[in-house]
């Protein structure tokens, strides 16, 4: 019952990004929440070998086909595509009236309107220039997101490290070694939450900070940047010989400078006076298609005018979707990865300290 209910009302991501917002209910945000991530879960797929043989596969292309109701672009443009294709059946009726001459036909009724080729032919060159700017200006906002963030999640793979080989295992030590990796993973998760609007910190940080914890951490402005600052103080107080805490402070130096670029990625799109000329440029020039393509295909306009709106209306929102590029990136998948390395060094640095003391080699 439930699941037919959440299918009611959450028919897309944006209703469920809604319905989350507007929940009164407990009941009702968890199912949107687990909407959002089950759609989130197949939109950002990471890739095993099995996925990578499909995706080369010769059979892809019937499998394209075969997803085509799956297809978010197509979602996404198609009502300007219908309102195209409606268009040029509007016009093909209109010329094929004119073409019968009924006996009904109306007087007044003035002869369809043509254009000649020449002028879309001409314009063609400029709607693919912008077009094709457009989306590699969005695939590099969409890569440089990507790098920033997995800087922060590799950044933290490493301060483990560090931490787990240089703070002393003295009673103290050890403490600050639990408190400093529970405080990475938090810093990783935080950052993702900072950057998104569909998680909520005490659900993602469940299990990993106390309720203390994560009231002081939900209270502050910039969560990234606190759990950074905690941990540079966490760094200073454990007296650390001075080269150990320059090589742990250039780490959290790189792990800002990355949470400020994907800050920048996310407050700055592409330039909306780029972004709006070519979307009202393209529509007029879907627009004028129906009027020149009688003479050349008769009533096969109409598809030939849906299928050409939608493969230029498709690139045009596949570099919409790029734009954004922290909510279509698998970084949910790079946090779990990064918590699940940091727990591992956690679970297995006595192993190690203790095969090391065996072997003779102990601290300095």
């Amino acid at each position: 019952a439930v699941r037919v209910r959440a299918e009611a009302y959450v028919q897309s991501l944006e209703d469920a990004n809604q319905v989350f917002h507007k929940a009164q209910s407990e009941e009702d945000k968890a199912l949107a929440y687990s909407q959002i991530m089950e759609y989130r879960a197949h939109r950002r797929r990471v890739f095993n070998f099995k996925d990578w043989r499909r995706h080369r596969s010769q059979s892809r292309y019937v499998h394209h086909i075969q997803t085509l109701r799956e297809s978010g672009v197509i979602r996404n443009v198609a009502r300007p595509v219908l309102a195209v294709a409606a268009m040029s059946l509007v016009v093909a009726f209109w010329n094929h009236v004119f073409v019968l001459q009924p006996p009904w036909l109306p007087a007044w009724l003035p002869s369809p309107p043509t254009m000649a080729m020449e002028p879309i032919q001409l314009t063609t060159i400029a709607l693919s220039l912008l077009l094709v700017f457009r989306t590699n200006a969005s695939y590099a906002r969409w890569e440089e997101g990507r790098r920033a963030f997995g800087t922060i999640t590799t950044v933290c793979r490493d301060l483990a490290r560090q931490i787990y080989a240089w703070l002393p295992d003295t009673p103290v030590g050890k403490t600050s070694k639990e408190v400093a990796s529970r405080w990475l993973i938090a810093l990783a998760k935080s950052s993702m939450v900072h950057l998104r609007d569909e998680h909520e910190l005490r659900r993602e940080l469940a299990g990993v900070l106390n309720d203390h914890e994560l009231d002081a951490l939900d209270a502050s402005d910039n969560r990234p940047m606190y759990c950074s600052q905690l941990l540079s103080h966490l760094f200073a107080m454990n007296n650390l010989p001075k080269h150990y805490i320059v090589c742990m402070d250039e780490n959290l130096h790189r792990i800002v400078v990355a949470i400020t670029a994907c800050e920048r990625i996310l407050g700055t799109p592409i330039p909306l006076s780029y972004t709006r000329h070519t979307a009202r440029f393209l529509l007029a020039w879907l627009f004028c298609i129906p009027f020149t393509l009688w003479p050349y295909a008769g009533w096969a306009m109409v598809p030939l005018a849906a299928l050409i709106s939608f493969v230029l209306l498709g690139i045009e929102e596949i570099g919409i979707f790029l734009e954004h590029t922290h909510t279509h990136t698998h970084i949910e998948h790079l946090c779990k990865s990064c918590e699940d390395c940091i727990r591992t060094m956690h679970s297995g640095n006595s192993d190690i300290v203790e095969q090391l003391r065996r072997a003779g080699v102990t601290h300095q």
